[in-house]
């Protein structure tokens, strides 16, 4: 976790406060421009645009630590909007430009392949509710329940699979990258729910839809997309290719790590055999073509990617967690602003971070995407600022039911979304999250926590909330005997999430570690004062306290060289296992013969009563805590070495 001092705290007030002055600037030319046209006269679509994405580029530069940004917007048809902002290059000196300076779109390339499929459909050689299984050769997704998983599932993120990537997600190394097909029979993930149960976001089964297409054309996927997608459209300085080709490399914006206050160039991100989930580079000129296209029924100019009936079919919703709350279409996904439906797609890679939107009603598209490591905000801001000043929507007040608070303890609890690891190592990478959070206020509300801020909700209907001073809703499900049981976001179709498990909970997976790490603390404290007296105790006695000993410095230098390994790699591990990681399980493994051992000389010493009945407990409590933790290890999948 980052930590901040407190002149990056002033700093960050200052920059935020100048950017709500600059917005209300923006925001009142807008008006006042509005106003004018409203009398007769003839204006753009979206008064002093350019001065506005100037004024919320030049804010969010400043706060987000952003290296390189673009943006490209289209209305009616016409390319209104594309601007470069910083520096492709900053070794070269390269300013970033919207028709050459090309920017990784991380999962927004999900929408291409999504695209790919639905060609398929229209054209009849995939049934999008068929068995997957029948488009797959050379292996097969396991039955491990009865209903198969079909495209329409994959479309929605409902197949049931757990999320996956430690150590083969990324590389640097083109080399190393897995074909399509390996990684799609290499890596499949355990199904973990009923297809069509839960939305978890999967990079795997987007891997998948793209081996299918390229199953079932015989065309390498690449060169499918380019010859259906990218080659009709125009899209030239636009590649799933990896690495780059050579006509397209130097186009490519650099991507940058700040270290040591200086902006250190990073390698090309290489997704390999899961690019059709997320390897595009693109240009926000070409994105516009793309954006046109979907807007348009499929169609620019001679180009007809897909046809208005399977266009419009692909935008519609097909799964709704919640009836009331945004839901799926077929790849895309709903978002509301302002009470307007939206659908797309966000994308993130380690170093870029993009979105694009379509407003089908308005016939607006904005794609918009930024180099930086500091995370999402910028995309997902941006979009909100746009329609707070362009379609202004006031906020409808809500009060909360004055008896709220006799049923507010039913939804208190954690939550934890589906999307997260339950059969390998990964699963250990989620100790650290605290999940969501849901508690009463006693003020007839509900205080969620999880988010960047905790907000309030407020009953507005069975089961559905609002924020009470924001759009955002969530909406509780029940079970089959209702008892509420998950919760969903309304801008989150994708992530559904249900109560955290007990044994998920802070109290397994953080108090009783920690209580564990300091009883095996003091083994060690009481034999370096009492090492004298412990050599003149009978074998017996002393090979109880050597296996004590044992049994605690193994889980202490685990613990510490786990921890340590993870803090030291980080995002790393997803490139790669590191051999450290590799060596450091073998200790769990010896630590189950020591703590047998330990648990033998507990039951031994109370039966024949040697030692006070102090060192009794505080023995029997080491035996505890050994036996437990081995259960902690076996639990999070730190027994052996489980990596896929």
């Amino acid at each position: 976790m980052k930590k901040y001092d407190s002149n990056w705290i002033l700093a960050w007030t200052r920059n935020l406060l100048a950017c709500w002055a600059l917005m209300a600037l923006t925001f009142g030319a807008a008006s006042s421009a509005q106003e004018v046209s409203d009398t007769g006269e003839v204006e753009e679509p979206y008064p002093n645009l350019d001065v506005f994405v100037d004024s919320v580029m030049e804010t969010q530069f400043k706060l987000l630590d952003i290296s390189a940004m673009t943006i490209s917007i289209v209305k009616d048809g016409e390319v209104i909007f594309a601007k470069g902002y910083g520096m492709q290059n900053r070794e070269e000196g390269i300013p970033v430009t919207p028709d050459t300076s090309l920017f990784r779109i991380g999962s927004t390339s999900k929408l291409f392949t999504w695209t790919a499929v639905m060609q398929q459909y229209e054209r009849g050689n995939l049934d999008l509710d068929a068995d997957v299984n029948q488009y797959l050769t050379g292996f097969q997704i396991p039955d491990t329940f009865d209903e198969p998983i079909t495209l329409k599932h994959i479309l929605t993120h409902t197949p049931g699979f757990e999320d996956g990537g430690l150590g083969y997600l990324i590389t640097h190394n083109a080399e190393d990258a897995a074909t399509i097909e390996e990684f799609a029979s290499n890596y499949i993930p355990a199904r973990v729910n009923e297809p069509g149960k839960y939305g978890s976001y999967s990079n795997y089964g987007t891997a998948l839809a793209g081996y299918i297409v390229q199953n079932v054309t015989g065309v390498p996927f690449d060169e499918y997309i380019e010859q259906n997608i990218l080659e009709p459209l125009g899209m030239n300085n636009t590649t799933f290719r990896e690495p780059l080709p050579e006509n397209l490399a130097g186009g490519m914006t650099v991507g940058y790590k700040r270290e040591a206050g200086v902006y250190e160039p990073q390698p090309y991100e290489i997704i390999g055999g899961g690019r059709p989930a997320g390897s595009i580079a693109s240009t926000a000129s070409d994105m516009t073509k793309f954006m046109m296209a979907h807007l348009n029924g499929g169609r620019l100019g001679d180009a007809q990617i897909l046809q208005p009936e399977t266009a419009a079919l692909m935008h519609s919703v097909l799964f709704q967690p919640d009836a009331r709350l945004g839901g799926m279409a077929y790849g895309f996904y709903e978002e509301y602003i302002n009470g307007r439906r939206l659908i797309g797609h966000g994308g993130d890679t380690f170093q870029f971070h993009t979105d694009m939107i379509l407003d089908m009603p308005e016939n607006l598209g904005i794609f918009i995407s930024y180099q930086t490591i500091t995370g999402t905000k910028g995309r997902t801001e941006f979009n909100k600022i746009f329609y707070n000043t362009y379609y202004p929507a006031e906020l409808e007040a809500i009060v909360p039911p004055e008896d709220f608070n006799e049923r507010a303890h039913k939804y208190a609890g954690n939550y934890s979304f589906w999307r997260r690891n339950f059969s390998t190592l990964e699963k250990a990478m989620s100790i650290p999250s605290g999940g969501f959070t849901v508690a009463p206020s006693e003020q007839n509300t509900l205080i969620f926590s999880g988010l960047e801020n905790p907000v309030q909700l407020v009953e507005i209907g069975e089961n559905l909330f609002r924020q009470i001073d924001g759009p955002m809703k969530v909406a509780f499900g029940e079970d089959e005997d209702g008892n509420i049981q998950d919760l969903y976001i309304d801008f989150l179709p994708f992530m559904a999430m249900s109560r955290t498990p007990t044994l998920e909970t802070a109290f397994f997976k953080l108090i009783l570690p920690l209580l564990s790490i300091l009883i095996f603390f003091t083994v060690w404290v009481g034999w370096l004062y009492r090492r004298k007296e412990f050599k003149a105790m009978e074998s017996g006695e002393t090979a109880a306290i050597k296996l004590s000993l044992a049994t605690s410095g193994l889980n202490l230098l685990f613990i510490f060289m786990f921890i340590g390994i993870f803090a030291t790699y980080q995002v790393d591990l997803f490139f790669e296992i590191p051999t450290v990681l590799k060596l450091s399980l073998i200790l769990p493994l010896l630590i189950i013969p020591a703590t047998l051992g330990v648990a033998y000389f507990a039951v031994k010493m109370w039966r024949e009563g040697f030692w006070r009945p102090g060192r009794r407990i505080h023995y029997s409590l080491v035996a505890v805590a050994s036996l437990f933790m081995l259960f902690f290890y076996s639990y999070w999948n730190m027994l052996g070495w489980q990596y896929l």
